[in-house]
């Protein structure tokens, strides 16, 4: 996983940011957001998320 690929643009929120926030206890999508400020431009990158806030707290080890 590269760290440093942008999950949302618009906010200049990265991968690594994102996995840094599951791993924090942050496990919802409105809590990364809150830690991060993902999603709060156009919206596209929210589905996005979800999807990988999932998959961190089921496949943690893809994510290190």
């Amino acid at each position: 996983m590269k760290r440093d690929k942008a999950a949302c643009s618009c906010e200049h929120v990265t991968y690594g940011q994102i996995v840094d926030a599951v791993r924090a206890g942050n496990d919802t999508f409105p809590k990364v957001q809150e830690v991060t400020g993902c999603g709060r431009g156009c919206g596209k990158c929210r589905d996005f998320i979800i999807h990988m806030i999932g998959d961190i707290k089921r496949f943690p080890a893809d994510y290190e």
